[in-house]
């Protein structure tokens, strides 16, 4: 489709991102439950597999975490974002490097692991 601004030829278009189903071992967090948290996540760096672990804080209880995992995409239907895909912290060595490293940013934090 060209746009009728530019200066140039017709784009093809281009295709929206997204996961129409959530894979095998990953969970979805609604978008309805994301509202309840703020809005910049707090980011943990992991060494494996993705890198960073995404930590959600509570708007209303500051001290409240929850620690979504690792992100992989966002999980569309018919084009609107349902909720974001990440693959859960399992291991109980991630879990400890997790807590440790959320206790060292808030003393009084209340962690909890997206199941």
């Amino acid at each position: 489709m060209k746009n009728p601004f530019s200066s140039g030829g017709a784009r093809k278009a281009t295709q929206v991102s997204g996961l129409q189903s959530v894979p095998d071992g990953a969970q979805m967090i609604p978008m309805e439950v994301k509202k309840q948290y703020e809005e910049k996540p707090i980011h943990l760096y992991h060494p494996t597999p993705y890198n960073v672990i995404t930590v959600l804080r509570k708007r209303k209880q500051e001290h409240d975490l929850l620690v979504c995992g690792w992100y992989l995409d966002t999980l569309r239907e018919h084009g609107v974002v349902k909720g974001l895909v990440y693959r859960a912290v399992t291991a109980e060595e991630d879990k400890e490097h997790v807590t440790t490293e959320l206790k060292k940013l808030d003393k009084d934090a209340s962690i909890q692991f997206s199941p």
